[in-house]
């Protein structure tokens, strides 16, 4: 069963377009991951939201713990206030398949 996440990343004032050229450096890595099935970065230019979908809880979990989050979250630690913001979703069935994401 697939698994959605968000991550809110609240960089350090005056640190967001360093915080999104960190995550620039290395999305292509995540895209390529087993199971990734999107990975997508947001702004409202203050914060940066993160919308994942992984094909499994396996496949987020080895992300988690994979070489990709071992070198990305060093460098973000760096340039956030507080830890993300992370809710980890499951579908829920409803409407059509059209609007599920």
């Amino acid at each position: 069963m697939s698994v959605v996440v968000t991550a809110v990343v609240h960089p350090k004032p005056g640190l967001l377009e360093e915080a999104l050229a960190t995550y620039a450096r290395h999305i292509d890595a995540v895209h390529a991951e087993p199971g990734c099935e999107l990975y997508a970065l947001h702004t409202d230019g203050t914060s940066i939201v993160i919308i994942e979908k992984w094909a499994g809880q396996a496949d987020l979990d080895a992300h988690a713990n994979g070489e990709v989050m071992a070198k990305l979250g060093p460098e973000l630690n760096a340039l956030r206030d507080q830890p993300a913001d992370v809710t980890i979703l499951r579908p829920h069935p409803a409407g059509t398949a059209r609007g599920a994401l």
